[in-house]
């Protein structure tokens, strides 16, 4: 999860760079075409914008799995550039009023390399930042000064020099992150487990209660002959106990605040990927009425289903509430795409019935939608003992 962030928010600013870079030629575009032919400037453009416009898309609305090898078509765009200055270039050398060669790809080959280094192994960024240097290095060597000779490459080993200390950089980064998401997967194993552990010990507690308490209770009672129909009966029902298919025994009245917490913190994992969780109890001896309990859960992990599915892939996700013994305030906000509250069919089952009609049903419980088309979403779910 954060290894993916974090390839968004170098996709994002390598290629807002690269989109802006273009809009400064404007003003050398009198350098630029006395150097090379018409044609050169247009293709140029379409290519490396064209390339940073699909990276940009794929990293802010996508599923960001293209990052990879958007980044590898935006590097390909920017050699094909370089190599086109060659095949455009009337030949002349720039005017030493010029200064630096108005190659504008210059400032961007490299740029690429930085977002490679979050998805592929570092020789991928390090050849094509080096064979792109060196394409670079020729072009500018020949423009500025007419002919083959040193001072372009010269140049371009400094660049290397600082583009390898931040791929080093990177890539340090990118090995902390990704022990982060590993020790994240460990965690959550390791809870699945645990889970698991205590399900079996539930299930043998369960089964050495039907055996000891009413198998034994029937075989005491068995005799020769026809069984009577009572008897019939309760061996009936204690086969189905044993088999768990029984549903004759009603739900408990109460739910304890640590049991309500908790299945509030599994039903919102289980809809959403490590959301944000900060639950405050007040009264740890809190104990509410089940059916409450089990609507709450239920139109927590609605509203933030909703958000998962409709504020947008980079949104974030928090559950925030408050357990005291006669009073819960629980809130799930997001920072994502808004809607109008107002404009929501009455049949719109998610949240109408999900979330408002669930709560409102709950003696003393309430529910509200806050919201904007502008962005950002809060579900509140109250409940005050009546």
């Amino acid at each position: 999860m954060n290894e993916l962030r974090m390839r968004r928010g170098v996709a994002v600013c390598m290629a807002i760079t690269t989109l802006i870079v273009p809009t400064i030629m404007v003003s050398y575009y009198d350098q630029v075409i006395s150097l090379v032919a018409v044609w050169w400037v247009p293709v140029s453009i379409v290519l490396v914008v064209g390339a940073a416009a699909a990276l940009l898309a794929d990293a802010t609305r996508g599923s960001g799995r293209l990052i990879g090898p958007l980044a590898l078509t935006l590097g390909a765009a920017n050699v094909t550039v370089v190599v086109l200055w060659l095949i455009a270039w009337t030949g002349d050398a720039a005017p030493p009023s010029y200064g630096s060669p108005p190659i504008w790809p210059a400032n961007t080959v490299v740029l690429p390399a930085i977002v490679m280094a979050t998805v592929y192994r570092a020789r991928v960024p390090v050849l094509y930042a080096g064979f792109v240097l060196l394409l670079l290095a020729t072009a500018q060597q020949y423009v500025k000064q007419g002919q083959f000779g040193v001072l372009g490459y010269a140049n371009s080993l400094l660049t290397a020099a600082l583009v390898g200390v931040f791929l080093t950089l990177e890539y340090s980064t990118m090995r902390a992150v990704r022990a982060a998401d590993e020790r994240r997967e460990q965690v959550l194993s390791a809870s699945a487990r645990a889970a698991s552990r205590a399900a079996r010990v539930a299930e043998r507690e369960r089964l050495d209660i039907v055996v000891r308490d009413k198998v034994i209770a029937v075989l005491r009672q068995v005799s020769e002959g026809v069984p009577e129909p009572r008897l019939q009966a309760k061996a009936t029902q204690t086969l189905a106990d044993l088999d768990g298919r029984s549903r004759s025994r009603p739900p408990p009245a109460e739910m304890s605040v640590a049991e309500t917490s908790l299945r509030l913190r599994e039903a919102v994992n289980a809809v959403a990927d490590d959301p944000m969780t900060e639950l405050t109890v007040l009264d740890p001896d809190a104990h509410y009425p089940y059916r409450l309990g089990e609507a709450l859960v239920d139109a927590a992990a609605e509203a933030v289903g909703n958000a998962v599915a409709h504020a947008g892939p980079t949104a974030a996700c928090a559950l925030i509430g408050v357990f005291d013994s006669d009073l819960i305030r629980l809130r799930v906000v997001d920072d994502g795409v808004g809607f109008d509250p107002r404009r929501i069919p009455a049949d719109r089952a998610g949240v109408e019935l999900g979330i408002l009609r669930r709560m409102r049903e709950q003696p003393g419980g309430g529910a509200w939608i806050d919201s904007s088309t502008t962005g950002g979403t809060m579900v509140s779910l109250h409940w005050r003992r009546p």
